[in-house]
Parts: C-alpha cells; sequence; structure tokens
C-alpha cells in the first residue's frame, strides 16, 4: 500500500475511534461523577496518580519499544525485529515483576501517611490502589505486543480495540449508577478489569498476526539490544518523569492545599484534555511509525517533511473542538455534569491551551525520537517540566487559586515547545524560518479567525443549545476554510483535491452497482 494512503487510513481509523470514544465519554463522566460524588471521584484521581508515577516506565518503554521495531522494519530485517521484541518482552517482565515487588508496600505507605483522605475512606483507597496495582502488571507485559501492531501500522484494529474499551467502560458507568456498596471499589474494579481483558486479547491476536512475536527464550536479555533499549528509555524518561510530575504531581499538590474536592475539577479539565488528545493521537499515531520507518530507510528528507506535516495537521484537528469548547465551556460542563465542582471551567481552559501550545510542536518529537540521539535533547525539556510542580507550589503557597497550577503549566510548555524547536535545528538541521512558515504563523491565523467567529456567536445570542451547536458549526466552517487559504500547501491542496475525485468516484460506483 502506498505510505501516503496507509497514513490516512490510519488515521481515519484512530480519528473516528477517537469520536466515538469522545461521545460515550461525555456520558459515562457525568454518571460516575454523579454515582461516587465529588469526594470519591477526586480520590480515585488522587490514588490512580500514585499508580501512574510507580508505572510511569511503561509508557517509556513502550515508546523505545516501537521506536526499535519500526526501525528495523524500516531496514527490511523481519529476524532482527524478532530479536528486539523478545529483547522489549524480557525487559517489561521483569519490570512488571518488580512493579509488584517495591510498588505495593511503597503506595500503601504514601497512601496512609501523607494524602488528605477522610479516615473512613484510607481502607477504600487501599483497595482501589491494589486492584489498579495489579492491572497496571498485565499493561506493562501487554506493552511490547501492543507496539508491533503500532509499528507494523496496523492502527484499524488498534482503533478497533480502543473501541471495545469505550464500550465496556460505558456499560461500567451505567452499572455504576444501579450499583449498592462501595461504588468506589465497583468502579476501581472494573476500570481495572476491562484493560486486562482488552490487552490479553491483543496479545493473542499479535501472537497470531506476527511472527516477530513468537516468544523465544535464547533472544532474552540479548546484552546489546538491552542497552540500546535502556539508553534510549531512560533519556526519554526524563521527558515521561517531567510531564508525570506536571499532571500527577500537580493533581497531589491540589489535594494537600486544598482537599480531594478540587481534585474532581482538576481531574475533568484533564478527562477534557484527554478526551481531546486522542483525535490529536489519531494523527501523531498515523504518522509516527512512516517516520521512524523513513529514517531507518535513510529518508530524511521525507522523515522531516511528514513531521512538519503531522505538527500543522493535528494543531488544526484540535483547534477545529477546542475553540468552540473553550468559548462555550461553562454551558457544555452544566450541560454535561449539571452540577460541575468549582473551578473546572477555567482548570479546562488552561489545560487545553497547553495541550495546543503542545501540538504546535510535536512533530518534533516524532523526529529526534526517530533519529535515536535524544540524551542531551531530554534531559534539557524534561528538567523544564520538572519546573512546573515547583512554580505550581510558589503559586500556591503565595495564596493564588487553585487554578494558578493551571498557569505554571502554561509557562513551562512554552518554555519546552521553544526547545523542541531548537533542538530539531541543531540535531535534525530543520530550520526554526521553516516551522514559523509552516505551522506556527498558517495555525495562528487559523486560530484567530476561527476565535473571533466564535466570540461573535457567543456575544450575539444568548447561553443556549442553540448558540453551542452555531458557535461549533461556524468555528468548523471557519477552521477549515482558513486552514485551506492559508494552512495547506499546493501539493497538499492537489493531494486533497484527488483523494475527493477518488472518494466521489467509489460512492458513485457504489451507488451504480446498488
Amino acid at each position: 500500500m502506498n505510505p501516503s494512503h496507509r497514513i490516512i487510513i490510519n488515521t481515519a481509523a484512530t480519528y473516528t475511534r477517537s469520536v466515538f470514544a469522545i461521545g460515550l465519554a461525555l456520558f459515562s463522566s457525568r454518571w460516575v461523577l454523579n454515582a461516587l460524588g465529588q469526594t470519591d471521584f477526586g480520590l480515585f484521581t488522587v490514588v490512580g496518580s500514585l499508580i501512574i508515577f510507580i508505572s510511569f516506565l511503561n509508557s517509556v518503554m513502550a515508546a523505545s519499544a516501537s521506536r526499535h521495531f519500526a526501525y528495523a522494519m524500516g531496514q527490511g530485517n523481519p529476524e532482527e525485529v524478532k530479536r528486539w521484541f523478545n529483547a522489549a518482552f524480557s525487559i517489561h517482565l521483569c519490570l512488571a515483576t518488580g512493579l509488584i515487588l517495591t510498588g505495593w508496600p511503597l503506595g500503601e505507605y504514601v497512601i496512609a501517611n501523607y494524602l488528605t483522605i477522610p479516615a473512613d475512606r484510607i481502607s477504600a483507597c487501599l483497595w482501589v490502589f491494589r486492584i489498579s496495582l495489579v492491572s497496571t502488571f498485565f499493561g506493562m507485559v501487554s506493552v511490547p505486543f501492543i507496539a508491533m501492531f503500532t509499528a507494523k501500522q496496523h492502527m484499524p484494529e488498534i482503533a478497533s480495540w480502543g473501541m471495545v474499551q469505550s464500550v465496556l467502560t460505558f456499560i461500567l458507568a451505567f452499572f455504576l449508577t444501579q450499583a449498592s456498596g462501595d461504588r468506589l471499589l465497583w468502579y476501581a474494579g472494573g476500570m481495572a478489569m476491562i484493560p486486562v481483558f482488552v490487552q490479553s486479547c491483543q496479545i493473542f491476536r499479535a501472537l497470531f498476526l506476527f511472527r516477530e512475536c513468537a516468544v523465544e527464550r535464547r533472544y532474552w536479555f540479548d546484552k546489546k539490544r538491552l542497552k540500546e533499549i535502556f539508553s534510549f528509555a531512560i533519556w526519554n524518561l526524563i521527558g515521561c518523569l517531567g510531564a508525570l510530575l506536571r499532571n500527577q504531581g500537580s493533581a497531589i499538590l491540589l489535594n494537600i492545599f486544598f482537599g480531594a474536592k478540587v481534585n474532581a475539577a482538576y481531574a475533568i479539565a484533564n478527562q477534557v484534555s484527554a478526551q481531546t488528545n486522542q483525535l490529536s493521537a489519531a494523527m501523531m499515531g498515523a504518522f509516527s511509525p512512516e517516520i521512524t520507518s523513513c529514517e531507518g530507510r535513510g529518508d530524511r528528507e521525507r522523515m522531516l517533511s511528514l513531521s512538519l506535516r503531522s505538527t500543522k495537521f493535528a494543531t488544526i484537528l484540535i483547534l477545529l473542538f477546542a475553540i468552540p469548547l473553550m468559548t462555550e465551556m461553562e454551558y457544555v460542563l452544566k450541560l454535561w455534569l449539571r452540577q460541575p465542582p468549582e473551578y473546572t471551567a477555567m482548570f479546562c481552559r488552561l489545560i487545553l491551551t497547553t495541550f495546543l501550545i503542545d501540538r504546535l510542536t510535536s512533530g518534533y518529537m516524532l523526529a529526534i525520537n526517530a533519529h535515536g540521539r535524544i540524551a542531551v535533547y531530554q534531559a534539557t525539556l524534561g528538567t523544564s517540566l520538572v519546573l512546573t510542580l515547583p512554580l505550581a507550589w510558589l503559586f500556591l503557597k503565595l495564596g493564588y487559586p487553585p487554578t494558578s497550577v493551571g498557569v505554571a503549566f502554561i509557562i513551562t510548555m512554552t518554555v519546552c515547545s521553544l526547545g523542541r524547536v531548537l533542538w530539531g535545528q541543531r540535531l535534525l538541521g530543520m530550520p526554526v524560518t521553516k516551522w514559523l512558515t509552516s505551522v506556527l504563523i498558517p495555525c495562528g491565523m487559523v486560530a484567530t479567525a476561527a476565535t473571533l467567529s466564535a466570540l461573535l456567536s457567543r456575544c450575539l445570542l444568548s447561553p443556549s443549545f442553540s448558540r453551542l451547536v452555531l458557535t461549533t458549526a461556524v468555528c468548523i466552517v471557519v477552521s477549515l476554510l482558513a486552514s485551506w487559504l492559508w494552512a495547506l500547501d499546493d501539493s497538499e491542496r492537489g493531494f486533497a483535491c484527488r483523494a475527493g475525485k477518488r472518494l466521489v468516484g467509489k460512492a458513485s460506483l457504489l451507488l451504480n452497482k446498488a
């Protein structure tokens, strides 16, 4: 299949999955919040953040595994891919075992001695932690298998399993509204069992589909490959640790300063950002394997071109929904949650702004990871993200409101994004002016046009569902028109026209046959 067509198919599959998941999440999140109440919902978030602290190696090692798989595939050596797979599998099995042995007592100690938890809920929170820890064990073991789907660019199947998980989570949320007993424990158990079931199915599918996933102990603990995987992962760890401390450390800070109810507002804002992120991740996930394979083949020019395009398209996809959402945030939250916790709307706006700044340079992450020389890059940018936590602590200590944490997010993410651009120029020869003319200025013009159209609707009409629909529709139309005029270059417009003609031709053929 033509690489460009594969990217389009992969993007369409993951984008459809993302929209489907968002639709279900809009209902299920409200049910969960109403069923648990603000206190238990906030407690689930903060206890879950401890799990993320302990298991953040999961995402780091997954990125390392996917990168090495895709790079080896670009070189055209299936046996080499199998060796990389078994090396990665042996690492994840050991890490998952270590997680249980060290994470269990450490997490229980932190919950019992440091977090602000009502006395009658400490026992429940301990069980939430234990259940989540077991789920994380299975998640870590499954990483090499799922990474193979990504490296092989089987995005439609990944999207299908994502839809299954979304449906099961939706069913769990509905069940929670009818359940008796401790709903926090029911929710924790369900949220642990669902990913374990889906990941188990993906493991069996990978064993069936990919001969590279054959588990062969003779390839375990390959010193050369273990060294390369860990070398890449350890430096990537710095960046992931920075993002981890920013997101989950802030949840713990807010819990210490303000208690569980503010955690609920922060958690809802992160859910909104996560759902929006799925739309962008659809684009980034479709581009990532091809970018790494291009680097493996030595096609640096195409790799850099795809990186900039993925950045631009991912940002535009977010703008389509983020701007009307930010404009109508109070009404959307009332429609969605009926009685959202205090500070939720402002948290949502600040975190979405942070996310938009991040997307403006997201392609640089893919390109530098594909290149492989990430040591100083990750150390520099990871440090800037880590600074979010002391900056947020300073704001809170000075008496600023909880939402000042979001301001700290924006400051450090701006520094991080500018750093990516500078490192892209240094490591890959990507000129800063190319980013300015290809990404920042076109996306800025699209964002400005969409924001003005949204504010016009807001000024002319009173809050209502009709205004929400009108604002969203106008923003999407204006964003698409502005993107066509200012963001796409001639080759991209030509490709879009050819793709549109092919779709119309296929639709006409199907209608004639019918």
